[in-house]
């Protein structure tokens, strides 16, 4: 009599991690705390890493990301892979590019679709899209170097220092993690940020300071129906919550839930979810909101928040009674 093999063969994850952007290390740190956390007696783990030469690779562990050789091509990641799990940060890894490649291919992946990753990493395109909706912002103006003459420049430069009121905070229309980010208290230094933002992209965008602002975030878990998370609460460590006190001084507090009012949290929570289903996004999301004189502005979205072990999304979902694990576990499960 022929025994039957009645294991079962478990869905195969392909973790990407790495790529071209300048978040690159950060989408590493964020693998590695995934990978820590991944529910291995349920599914198999394959590591995708995303090398600056263009290529992805097939490694074993995050010290061969050093010096990858199984190189594997587009064409072959169905065959290695059942899902998709992208922790990969910034421009081409979150913006809809690694998801088109996904979609070419009719492989299910974890995350928001095409449009709404496009959409929402680009801050310019996401606050004028969310302008035309009753979501206050605070005060912005977008340059686009590649579409501006001098001239136009010039006049726009010389609107805000006569419109807009300090401290200025100019950014990279597309980048996270707050990289390429100046806050400027003094008009004579708004040349110097905006190089800095440059270096980054194209495209700046121009933002007005509040003055005695809170920064409160949220995570987004699901589809159609989604868990909100309660709001936390970021006090940064310096004047306000750059790269450095994101990843690499610590100095940052964290309190979750935040202390609102009843009112405040229930307008927060409404908004996340009014902006969450305006982008048709899809599987999990971080939502930005600052609070000053008892207004709520919005942000920016984060389509692939960080998964780092400082990271605020997990802890916001965890804080909602859910393991790491169970975390990576249902965004697997939303994929589509």
């Amino acid at each position: 009599m022929i025994e039957k093999n009645t294991s079962k063969i478990k869905t195969k994850i392909g973790l990407f991690f790495g790529g071209l952007g300048n978040e690159a290390e950060v989408s590493v740190l964020s693998a590695k705390n995934v990978a820590e956390n991944f529910d291995y007696e349920k599914y198999e783990l394959a590591l995708i890493y995303w090398h600056k030469d263009r290529f992805f690779y097939r490694v074993k562990n995050f010290s061969e990301i050093k010096k990858p050789t199984r190189r594997i091509k587009e064409e072959n990641f169905a065959a290695t892979f059942d899902i998709a799990l992208p922790e990969t940060h910034g421009r081409f890894g979150e913006d809809g590019i690694l998801q088109s490649i996904f979609e070419r291919h009719g492989i299910k992946y974890c995350g928001c679709r095409v449009l709404s990753s496009a959409l929402c990493m680009d801050k310019a395109v996401c606050k004028n899209y969310l302008s035309g909706y009753d979501i206050r912002q605070t005060k912005f103006e977008v340059i686009d170097f590649d579409c501006f003459n001098k001239k136009e420049i010039s006049l726009k430069l010389q609107e805000i220092e006569n419109t807009f009121k300090l401290p200025l905070f100019i950014k990279p229309a597309n980048s996270g993690s707050s990289v390429g980010i100046t806050k400027v208290s003094n008009i004579k230094s708004i040349k110097n940020a905006i190089n800095t933002a440059q270096k980054h992209d194209h495209k700046i965008v121009i933002e007005e300071g509040l003055e005695g602002v809170r920064e409160i975030e949220v995570g987004i878990l699901g589809n159609g129906k989604i868990i909100v998370s309660r709001p936390g609460e970021l006090i940064p460590g310096k004047e306000f919550y750059d790269y450095e006190d994101k990843y690499e001084n610590g100095k940052t507090k964290i309190i979750i839930p935040a202390k609102l009012t009843a009112n405040q949290e229930e307008n927060i929570v409404l908004m996340a979810k009014k902006i969450y289903r305006l982008f048709n996004c899809s599987g999990f999301a971080r939502l930005d909101f600052f609070i000053a004189k008892n207004k709520i502005y919005f942000n920016e979205i984060n389509t692939l928040p960080g998964f780092t072990k400082s990271s605020m999304y997990p802890m916001l979902m965890m804080n909602s009674k859910m393991t790491y694990k169970e975390l990576i576990n249902k965004i697997i499960e939303l994929a589509r």
